[in-house]
């Protein structure tokens, strides 16, 4: 008996005896919680089947378009749940069986794929009308007028009117804009020390974060994801609704594989761990689960955000408690044939192979040799974001010896990653990065004299989202299911 039988088995055994109509009615959310969670409706009528609920695919599907109706008619004002829900659930899932229900579901994907073309159109932040949507996407009037409807009705997006200025010659239109409360993200990164959750909205706004000191307990992995399952609830205690969260994220310092299996978290002290597969069970995350690599999910941050040119060629840099690092082409993150794309901080910066385990970038340019100037009752990333607030000329001497020393090796490690990567731009990310201000100059400077004739040197800056760029970019990753589309099987 596969997972799925054995979590619908459990459920319609807590059913009392009733009609088949009430029963299906009493299970009808833990079915909604499972396609939102990705789960394809077919397996749902196979594993309610193989339960003794006789039910064909086409009946359910009339209860769930009946149960959707009356949820938005008794929320008139908190619509955005369900369609929310299956809008990610349809961008989180590859392409359906050619062999099942296709007619109706070719006709789905295709609705599908519209209204997520105008939501890609629309993530930059730009109001657009319904004639701008059509003219850049090439559909007909009615088409956008039906995949707007579909968003308007989801609660994804909101329209208003153009202002007088703005108005074209004749009838005045109206713009649509995504709306920020229209859907939530949750993105939660692990560091040796501590954890951090963010509450995102569609707009990618931080609307809560919070933050916990969780010391040598990293290593014990079931109390690690105890505490994580714990983060939802907390971030969203201000009364956002739980539907309306598309999903959570955890960014982890390490390997992470396609399947969200931690594969080596050497800060951690972490090895195969399936951390997806261990959040999927909690019961308190009954969301989308994802798990990131820290370095790949500040890229996927930056690029939420970035624009269209910045995303052509940029190298991402985490300066954390290990570096890691995110290249981006053409709008996409390169992950390698494994996934694994990235790991600058084991660039080893030695001729010997012997050494390499200990003379590696993330060794030499990393946080140690600034302990000594951090206070005690302050974490890694907070005494860092203390640091950095103080101007150059009341720096302790010591410090900025040291500060002399970082710039080199970091110039150094750069300069190799422009030799092979040439970006256009790169953005540094972390609780270091707070310091690279103090350095900025001479590490241009050096990067300048040492590099090889004909490259010019790139645009190097600070990320936007401080110290947290994991977590939110986290968050960010749920985010971009929204703007997905579907994934076809290459067969």
């Amino acid at each position: 008996m596969s997972r799925q039988q054995k979590f619908f088995r459990t459920i319609v055994d807590k059913v009392e005896p009733a009609t088949k109509a009430a029963k299906l009615r009493e299970v009808m959310p833990e079915i909604e919680r499972k396609i939102a969670a990705g789960a394809h409706i077919a397996d749902i009528v196979d594993a309610l089947n193989s339960n003794g609920f006789d039910i064909t695919l086409a009946t359910l599907k009339s209860y769930l378009y009946r149960f959707r109706k009356a949820a938005r008619q008794s929320a008139p004002h908190d619509r955005a749940g369900v369609p929310v829900a299956r809008l990610a659930a349809h961008a989180d899932t590859a392409a359906p069986d050619p062999h099942r229900d296709s007619a109706a579901t070719t006709t789905g994907l295709l609705r599908h794929i519209n209204t997520a073309r105008c939501m890609r159109m629309l993530r930059r932040g730009t109001p657009l009308t319904r004639a701008d949507l059509a003219r850049e996407l090439n559909l007909t009037r009615a088409t956008i007028g039906r995949a707007i409807g579909e968003l308007l009705e989801a609660g994804l997006v909101t329209e208003t009117a153009e202002r007088a200025e703005e108005a074209r010659l004749g009838r005045p239109g109206t713009t649509i804009r995504l709306n920020p409360d229209g859907a939530y993200s949750i993105g939660i990164d692990i560091s040796s020390t501590s954890l951090t959750g963010v509450l995102l909205d569609l707009d990618m706004r931080v609307l809560r974060r919070i933050s916990v000191p969780v010391g040598p307990d990293t290593r014990d992995v079931p109390a690690v994801v105890a505490r994580i399952a714990r983060f939802p609830a907390e971030l969203l205690s201000t009364g956002i609704p739980a539907q309306r969260v598309q999903g959570v994220c955890v960014s982890v310092p390490g390997l992470v594989d396609h399947r969200g299996r931690v594969v080596v978290a050497p800060f951690l002290g972490w090895h195969d761990v399936p951390l997806r597969d261990l959040l999927s069970g909690r019961p308190e995350l009954p969301w989308t689960i994802r798990v990131s690599n820290d370095a790949v999910a500040f890229a996927r941050g930056e690029c939420a955000l970035a624009s269209e040119r910045d995303t052509q060629s940029m190298l991402l840099v985490l300066l954390a408690e290990g570096f890691g690092g995110a290249i981006v082409q053409e709008g996409r993150v390169f992950q390698g044939a494994h996934g694994y794309a990235g790991e600058l901080g084991h660039m080893v910066m030695s001729a010997r192979l012997d050494s390499a385990p200990t003379d590696t970038f993330e060794v030499r340019a990393g946080y140690r040799r600034f302990l000594p100037f951090l206070p005690e009752h302050l974490s890694f990333a907070d005494g860092l974001a203390w640091l950095a607030r103080f101007e150059p000329q009341a720096l302790d001497p010591r410090l900025v010896a040291v500060l002399d020393e970082w710039s080199e090796v970091l110039a150094v490690g750069l300069l190799n990653l422009i030799h092979v990567l040439d970006p256009q731009r790169i953005v540094l990310g972390g609780p270091l990065s707070l310091l690279f201000p103090h350095v900025e100059a001479r590490v241009k400077g050096l990067l300048q004299g040492s590099l090889l004739h004909g490259f010019e040197l790139p645009a190097i800056t600070v990320t936007r989202f401080g110290a947290d760029g994991a977590a939110i970019g986290a968050a960010a990753v749920i985010r971009e299911l929204m703007f997905s589309l579907p994934e076809f099987d290459r067969r």
